[in-house]
């Protein structure tokens, strides 16, 4: 007797769920506590913004080249490769030395870039396109990240670990997702069979066209996503700023990802009733509402409130714009095409890094980077909306 494809028992369901688990959990080690980190180690607040602008730029060139990479020799093996990797680089984390600290920052940016398009982009074709099983198994990844974030915030202030934690606790989870991966990978680990597609074009020009495809909805997803990675990238010095201690860092970033577990299942019935494109465009005013609510908030406890809003406003962006520009790529481009996706999130840390760098400087604080963030989620909105990507007819399915 067959399955029912909607249930969560079902083998294909269950083995994607176990993946965002694992994802989750490492994406909420080290990538939270990046700029903290670095603070802790000795790196100076002038040096943040630079850093954090040169990380981008490496994720903005890593993330389309694991995507195509992907394509063209197995999303699963790929995944395996960084997960590897992402061990030691976790581990450089835990020194404490600022130089060991800051190479160690962008090695993370290039290799956590492959994380997200390629699972995604691996789970979506296993689930033939289903948005809203989807929708319900990135839950899996929310609720890790949080689990995780959360942890880390009480090991730092409650263990001798310190601001160790990260580190160590980054590549203990590195090294237990790399062997979920290869596992399951047995015999494709070597030929990649069932996960690489033949006659995928070459790297560098399947970027290019990509980027020409889309390009405007590329840009606007950039200005978008201002809006949520300038939380992502100041909320521990922004709780810093106001007060906050280790504990509450882990919980304001822990806030959003909180939110995220409500507003991910509520998707499938959202996008039934009012399509991508609006879900998406109410997303973008929610990220600009909780932007300037963190950059206004007098006390940790109302910014973490603000992190609860920004949580809806993130899955409300994400999903919609990642499952329509999966859509409408091509069989041979399903991993590149998430990675253009992830790529405009590094395009919009850099905007918040270069923009961020004279706010700072003039004001002293990084609520001036909040702010003018929050003010371009929508904007970028719209511009995206505009210019959403059309699914063909051999697709058979709605943006």
């Amino acid at each position: 007797m067959q399955r029912d494809p909607a249930s969560t028992l079902d083998p294909v369901t269950f083995r994607a769920l176990a993946l965002m688990l694992m994802r989750g959990l490492v994406n909420g080690t080290v990538a939270p506590y990046g700029t903290v980190l670095l603070l802790e180690a000795g790196v100076t607040p002038e040096l943040l913004g630079p850093l954090a602008a040169l990380g981008a730029i490496v994720t903005l060139l890593a993330a389309p080249t694991w995507g195509r990479l992907g394509d063209r020799h197995g999303r699963r093996r790929m995944l395996a490769m960084t997960y590897v990797a992402a061990i030691p680089v976790a581990a450089l984390h835990a020194t404490g030395i600022a130089a060991a600290v800051a190479v160690a920052y962008l090695l993370w940016a290039a290799i956590s870039s492959a994380f997200i398009p390629l699972a995604d982009s691996l789970i979506l074709a296993r689930l033939r396109g289903d948005r809203a099983r989807f929708s319900r198994i990135r839950v899996g990844a929310s609720a890790a990240y949080m689990v995780a974030v959360v942890l880390i915030g009480a090991l730092v202030s409650s263990t001798a670990l310190g601001w160790a934690a990260p580190g160590v606790v980054g590549a203990i989870c590195s090294g237990l997702t790399a062997a979920l991966v290869v596992a399951r990978l047995r015999g494709e680990l070597l030929t990649g069979t069932g996960i690489a597609v033949r006659g995928s074009t070459g790297i560098v020009r399947g970027i290019l066209a990509g980027v020409r495809r889309n390009r405007w909805f590329l840009v606007g997803l950039a200005v978008v996503f201002c809006g949520s990675n300038a939380p992502t990238i100041f909320t521990g010095p922004r709780v810093a700023e106001i007060g906050g201690d280790g504990w509450q860092i882990g919980l304001a970033i822990a806030a959003g990802t909180l939110a995220e577990l409500p507003a991910f299942l509520t998707l499938p019935a959202l996008l039934r009733l009012f399509g991508g494109r609006r879900v998406f465009l109410t997303g973008g005013v929610l990220l600009g509402v909780a932007g300037l609510t963190s950059a206004l908030a007098p006390t940790p406890e109302l910014l973490i409130g603000a992190r609860l809003l920004f949580g809806f406003g993130y899955a409300w962006v994400v999903l919609p714009s990642l499952a329509a520009i999966s859509a409408a790529a091509s069989p041979d481009e399903h991993a590149a095409s998430a990675a253009l996706h992830f790529a405009t999130q590094a395009g919009g840390s850099l905007l918040v890094a270069v923009a961020g760098l004279p706010l700072i400087a003039a004001t002293g604080s990084v609520a001036a980077v909040l702010a003018a963030a929050a003010i371009a989620a929508p904007i970028g909105g719209v511009i995206a909306v505009r210019a959403w990507p059309s699914v063909p007819a051999r697709a058979g399915a709605t943006a």
